[in-house]
């Protein structure tokens, strides 16, 4: 199995970085990982966000299953997570590919494209929070699959 993430911009806090670069290399125990980051292209919110959407909807590559974070889009429990990807192989998914956008989310048009919507939470998280909170939850999903005790 393969997980690709997709974010605009680098992660600028230096503790996000840290715990984002533990948590890919955790996760390579278990599949392969690819994370590609896109620049960002400008200050407002409008146009950068329809930029980097025009951007995010190049990497739609066919027979991968696309999901991406928004806040309104659907939440599970870790267990129904872990359920809910381990399916997608079933289906033929080798590769699930997650996009995150910037500090604004993503346009609606992009987000009516992908397979999925995953919310992580009814809080609000900043963009870089989000990525490694989503890496902690892939890799407990992980664990969880292995019957590893990392998960309770």
């Amino acid at each position: 199995m393969k997980f690709k993430f997709i974010w605009i911009g680098r992660t600028k806090s230096a503790y996000l970085s840290q715990g984002i670069n533990d948590y890919v290399n955790r996760l390579k125990h278990y599949a392969q990982i690819e994370i590609k980051e896109i620049k960002p292209k400008n200050k407002s919110s409008e146009i950068s966000t329809l930029k980097e959407t025009q951007r995010l909807e190049k990497s739609l590559t066919t027979g991968e299953y696309h999901i991406a974070l928004d806040e309104k889009g659907k939440l599970f429990s870790t267990e129904a997570l872990a359920k809910f990807l381990a399916e997608l192989p079933k289906r033929g998914h080798k590769t699930i590919t997650f996009f995150i956008g910037g500090p604004f989310g993503l346009e609606p048009k992009f987000l009516r494209k992908v397979d999925f919507v995953l919310s992580l939470s009814p809080l609000t998280f900043t963009h870089e929070m989000a990525r490694i909170i989503l890496l902690e939850q892939l890799y407990r999903v992980l664990t969880i699959w292995q019957g590893e005790k990392y998960h309770k």
